[in-house]
């Protein structure tokens, strides 16, 4: 097969250009749009890619040597294991794709998740191929390397230009800032191949994008913002943070995004939504120490509503639920929220203040009324090392000296837990704090259905009220 092969020029702002590699093939219309690692980033000891044979540059992201040395002697002493890293492929893309990875040693075992995706692979020797179609993200396992995400992004559409004076145009290569501190109306473009060392920082604006292929090694702390997006792009946090916190922002996004963090397992969430209202993160894969996406409401006066989590893949490698309403619950209300179409690949105990972790979970730590909840389509793998499911209602004064809140209407539809003995835990602190009104509709665990509370590890105190159970419209109530 001939491939055509042009070059895409992507203005910068220096007086060269950056060259990406946008690939044709017209017997399948596919096109392949590729990025160069950074000086300074690591070439994977690990693997080499190919998409439709043309290479994808693969890299290994995790903590530096200093701090990954500090921190596995912490987590010996508390937690114990390793710290974790991980390989990526980043790309962008049309049309079907036959993936090559090779890996440095003769495959003896793989895994390619999501399971959800159902894709097939084939192995010969130390190569394993498969294709897909289209964008997509993807983790692979192959023996005890570390893991390989793919990011198969969908093409940019019309990205900025250099010369526009709202656009901070970031080209390929190392740019190290140390802040960047936002402005209204002000589109941040990170290209494929750079890497942005900076935190990002910014209070009561409007409109703001930061978008693009490649990667920001920094945390982001905006407030008091509406129409933010952020779209595209990689977040590699190595310092010890809550990696994206969004404090009081309205009509805002994520999109595509790519959350990594290391350094100490906990204080790492990936995405923090606090006090926020029509705010959706859609198509993210986050891989972090603590909790993938945790949904906040932590000071007086505060109120979350209308959050959606839709086709995000979660994967805590240490301390974390992938999707978690709570703790910090001291504001008024948390209503209105969708999590729907995801697939939480892994979720770890840790040392929470509840005894552990759970693949997803309400945890009610504050005064909050939370409300009108709704899970959907969710499929949990079997890497799921403590609890399945929580609905906790705490005394209130984990994280704050504060009476305890109130839940009441959790559906949950079409959920799937691989992991048959992992507890569900639905409890309530008093008679006035309670659990009430929560539904299981189509849901299994371990590949039975869920009819009933004995058809798996429930802990269900006298706090609740009105926990049902619906399967091929079988009621038990």
């Amino acid at each position: 097969m001939k491939y055509l092969v042009f070059p895409v020029l992507v203005f910068i702002r220096a007086s060269v250009c950056s060259i990406g590699l946008l690939v044709f093939c017209p017997n399948i219309s596919a096109q392949i749009v590729t990025y160069p690692i950074s000086p300074g980033q690591i070439t994977s000891p690990d693997f080499t890619m190919t998409v439709n044979d043309n290479n994808v540059p693969v890299q290994k992201l995790g903590p530096d040597p200093v701090t990954n040395e500090k921190a596995r002697a912490q987590r010996a002493n508390i937690l114990g294991g390793e710290m974790d890293s991980v390989n990526i492929a980043n790309f962008s893309c049309k049309g079907v794709l036959t993936i090559v990875i090779t890996a440095c040693e003769p495959i003896e075992a793989f895994l390619i998740r999501p399971k959800s995706k159902g894709i097939n692979g084939k192995v010969h020797g130390n190569q394993l191929t498969f294709t897909m179609s289209g964008s997509g993200k993807l983790q692979i396992e192959i023996n005890k390397l570390a893991n390989l995400a793919i990011f198969a992004n969908p093409l940019e559409v019309n990205p900025p230009k250099r010369d526009d004076p709202k656009v901070v145009y970031f080209e390929q290569g190392m740019h190290i800032l140390g802040q960047i501190d936002l402005e209204s109306n002000q589109t941040i473009y990170i290209a494929g191949g750079a890497v942005v060392k900076a935190n990002v920082r910014g209070s009561n604006l409007r409109n703001v994008k930061i978008i693009g292929r490649g990667i920001l090694q920094g945390n982001v702390k905006i407030s008091g913002t509406t129409n933010l997006l952020v779209d595209g792009i990689i977040v590699n946090c190595t310092g010890k943070s809550w990696i994206n916190t969004l404090t009081g922002c309205h009509h805002s996004a994520y999109r595509n995004v790519k959350v990594f963090g290391y350094t100490v397992p906990w204080s790492t969430d990936g995405i923090n939504p606090v006090g926020c209202s029509y705010f959706s993160i859609d198509d993210c894969y986050l891989r972090t120490g603590d909790d993938c996406i945790a949904v906040k409401c932590k000071d007086y006066g505060m109120r979350v509503d209308s959050i959606t989590v839709t086709n995000c893949i979660m994967a805590g490698w240490m301390c974390n639920d992938g999707f978690t309403i709570g703790f910090e619950l001291n504001g008024s209300t948390v209503e209105n929220i969708l999590v729907k179409n995801c697939d939480i690949l892994r979720s770890r105990k840790g040392r929470g203040p509840t005894g552990g972790h759970a693949c997803f979970s309400i945890v009610c730590d504050g005064p909050a009324r939370i409300s009108n909840i709704r899970f959907e389509d969710i499929r949990c793998e079997e890497d799921i090392e403590y609890n399945n499911f929580d609905l906790i209602v705490t005394h209130g004064s984990y994280y704050g000296d504060d009476p305890p809140g109130h839940i009441n209407g959790v559906y949950l539809k079409n959920i799937s837990w691989e992991k048959a003995d992992a507890p569900f835990r639905i409890l309530g602190y008093s008679s006035d704090n309670v659990v009430e009104n929560v539904t299981f509709d189509n849901c299994t665990v371990g590949g039975t259905p869920l009819r009933s509370e004995d058809d798996a590890k429930f802990e269900i105190n006298s706090y609740t009220k009105n926990i049902k159970f619906i399967y091929k419209n079988l009621t038990n109530q």
